[in-house]
């Protein structure tokens, strides 16, 4: 039986403050809405050991999608077809896109690329395929990422790309490198998963350059869909998905680690789309 006292309380404070239960989640697990952040958390997250393997993302992914399968055949379909078509036909990828651009404005002659939670390593990839040779040769691609099955597969396509990936949690393996190091820190379906994203955050800013940005994209945990779906929105991920944000509270969580919102627009988050994205910089 889970004891209060053992369970996390929300990420943006370091003492446990007012909470409501939340009937989203399957038990064991406990979601909380803490009344004085407005954050949405799991109250007793998976540890970081067991992220290496028992509940790591290639594992709880596929688990997931077999029981979406099965729960909504029809909808599954759909859903797999809209994304290959944005995909393959329209070339539609947002993070690539806002990367390559962030790539383009650097000054620096040697730009390091950093790709929190990298999984298979397949955005650095493409990032590094994509780039005109003039840019490629100018970018070095880092990784960190705790499943130690997708750490192998990165580990082998970065360094190819002459990067490297980081085996460890993103708080652990951020202190591998140096601070003032990084042009582009990127968490693309990365901060939902991690149990201090507050901390992580803290590192970030810490180890970004001086005109460095962060990239992010997260569920919105505010969306129309999830108000419809309720506990079958497609944004709910048991037990790895730990934070869910709103614009309210990715911008929040952000200011407290120092970190100023440049780019978070409608289109960027708006209530039709069940992720949103963000750009931060790190407070002058």
């Amino acid at each position: 039986m889970i004891r209060e006292e053992n369970l996390r309380c929300s990420p943006m404070l370091s003492v446990k403050g007012r909470e409501e239960d939340l009937a989203y989640a399957p038990a064991p697990w406990r979601l909380k809405e803490c009344v004085e952040t407005g954050m949405i958390f799991l109250a007793n997250p998976p540890a970081y050991e067991e992220l290496n393997e028992t509940f790591a993302y290639e594992v709880t992914f596929a688990r997931e999608s077999q029981a979406r399968r099965q729960a909504e055949p029809i909808r599954y379909a759909v859903s797999a077809m809209l994304k290959r078509f944005r995909a393959n036909v329209l070339r539609r990828n947002k993070i690539l896109g806002m990367l390559q651009t962030r790539i383009a404005r650097s000054p620096s002659n040697s730009i390091n690329v950093l790709d929190v939670g990298c999984g298979w390593g397949d955005l650095l990839q493409q990032m590094m395929t994509s780039l005109p040779s003039h840019l490629r040769e100018r970018v070095i691609p880092h990784g960190v990422e705790i499943s130690r099955a997708l750490a192998q597969l990165s580990g082998e396509k970065l360094i190819g790309l002459g990067g490297r990936c980081v085996h460890a949690s993103a708080h652990d393996g951020l202190q591998q490198f140096p601070e003032d190091f990084f042009d582009v820190i990127v968490m693309s379906s990365y901060l939902e998963h991690e149990a201090k994203p507050l901390a992580v955050l803290e590192k970030c800013r810490a180890r970004l350059k001086k005109n460095g940005v962060i990239i992010v994209k997260v569920p919105n945990f505010s969306c129309i869909n999830r108000k419809i779906r309720g506990a079958k929105w497609c944004g709910f991920r048991w037990p790895d998905h730990v934070n869910y944000f709103t614009p309210t509270t990715l911008a929040d969580m952000s200011k407290r680690a120092g970190l100023d919102v440049v780019r978070m627009s409608l289109l960027d988050a708006h209530p039709f789309s069940d992720n949103m994205y963000a750009l931060l910089r790190a407070r002058a």
